[in-house]
């Protein structure tokens, strides 16, 4: 029954998965997403890209934007600097539209990638090879994926390459011969910053040389372009006056989104709220990091610290949460009562929630979705990032079933050791199925 019903739910992901791929080109899907319906249009987050890269080659800031374009239309360019030289100037080789295309064709490859190493876990962590479909269905059916095509972002290639980094034999066998792991990991954080959340379960884990190696590529990076400190002012002051205030929009899916329709929209100063959800999520992700050797929960625990505490969070970013979700579904046990939720999570996430609620709401065609009531409101900004909180705390209960040692001040002695150790040595103690094996058990094993 397992076997036919996975092979099922494999069969229907991929069929979904094609019809992104259709959709791309015939729009028919569009109806279903905020970013696909009202935003300016196909494509616009990669013409940033490509626009700040022409600008470089022109000798011109890649902040302006010239006219006349080079691009069809673009959303202004808000990252930093040493991303408009590299990915910015190699994409430029071809024409914009053409390089659109060949950049959603690559992320498709990245789907694939990634779903063929899914299933090769699955079999290294001893799983049945129907656990293994399921987990390669979950990279299918996920619909942020397809604003991310259809956006030709970044994020779902960021979050790929963390996932590789996470699973790589370098990272799990703790040896300090193969650089697979650091490459995957600096290279994915230097195109999306939010695999530097994950530093301190890395620290703990022992790769001290990845962090160190990813700082130094990091500030080379931002360094060695025109005007690289100024722009990584212009950088920070943009993106913390952002988190600090906060005013209706619907294609934000952040928890500060939600939080201002639940009070009523009485403030758009969320300085306080900000600091409030910055101490308790990252608090709560830094104390199991300490205290546990359930490196992959810590990661991703850190990861969702994102999505709690900026205020920027389009539905898209999500693709970041799936490989997360996935590594959360193949390490399970067959006893373990709660390894389904992972996948409930991804299927809730995967429906589209626009229609559903505008159908709820009586709302017709030509109803713009921002003059919605707030129940509607809070029902549509709940969609994605309540799913992620209950995923957080599932994380959590995970994480601290697994401590360092016998007390918590031993474990973070553990935490700072093995730090050191990864640093002086390169090498670490291997991680089993996610969990941090002490180098004294693994060697008798």
């Amino acid at each position: 029954m397992q076997r036919w019903t996975s092979w099922g739910f494999l069969t229907v992901t991929i069929a979904i998965h094609i019809t992104f791929i259709i959709s791309l080109q015939t729009g028919m899907l569009n109806w279903l997403f905020y970013d696909t319906q009202y935003l300016v249009g196909q494509g616009a987050d990669f013409f940033s890209y490509y626009q700040a890269g022409h600008n470089v080659l022109n000798g011109l800031n890649c902040y302006i934007i010239p006219d006349p374009l080079a691009v069809p239309y673009l959303y202004p360019y808000r990252y930093l600097p040493y991303f408009a030289y590299s990915f910015g100037t190699v994409i430029n080789l071809a024409p914009p539209v053409l390089a659109y295309w060949l950049w959603v064709g690559a992320l498709i490859v990245f789907v694939w990638l990634a779903a063929l190493r899914t299933h090769s876990l699955a079999k290294s962590l001893s799983r049945p090879d129907w656990e293994g479909r399921i987990a390669m269905g979950m990279w299918f059916v996920f619909t942020p994926i397809y604003i991310e095509f259809y956006l030709g972002q970044v994020t779902l290639f960021a979050a790929i390459l963390m996932f590789f980094a996470l699973t790589s034999s370098s990272f799990v066998d703790g040896r300090k011969t193969k650089g697979g792991m650091t490459v995957f990991w600096t290279t994915g954080a230097l195109a999306k910053l939010i695999p530097f959340f994950t530093i301190p379960a890395l620290l703990g884990a022992g790769k001290a040389r990845t962090v160190l190696a990813a700082a130094i590529v990091t500030v080379a990076a931002i360094l060695v372009v025109p005007s690289g400190l100024e722009s990584l002012r212009f950088f920070l002051d943009f993106n913390t006056a952002r988190s600090m205030y906060i005013y209706p929009y619907v294609g934000s899916h952040s928890l500060k989104m939600l939080i201002f329709y639940l009070i009523g929209q009485s403030t758009n100063d969320f300085h306080a709220i900000t600091g409030l959800l910055i101490g308790i999520f990252v608090l709560l992700a830094a104390i199991a990091t300490l205290y546990s050797r359930d490196v992959w929960s810590c990661a991703s625990l850190l990861s969702l610290t994102y999505f709690f505490i900026m205020t920027d969070v389009w539905e898209h970013h999500y693709t970041f949460v799936l490989p997360l979700l996935v590594l959360a579904w193949i390490r399970g046990k067959p006893e373990d009562k709660v390894r389904w939720i992972p996948i409930v999570l991804a299927i809730v996430m995967s429906l589209p929630m626009l229609p559903i609620v505008a159908f709820l709401a009586g709302a017709g065609p030509s109803v713009q979705p921002i003059t919605w009531a707030p129940v509607w409101q809070i029902l549509y900004h709940s969609s994605k990032v309540v799913p992620t909180l209950v995923f957080y705390l599932w994380l959590l209960l995970t994480a601290f079933r697994y401590p360092r040692e016998s007390s918590f001040s031993r474990s973070i002695v553990n935490v700072f050791r093995n730090a050191w150790s990864g640093l002086i040595t390169g090498q670490s103690p291997p991680i089993g199925a996610g969990i941090l094996e002490p180098s004294d058990i693994a060697s008798e094993q």
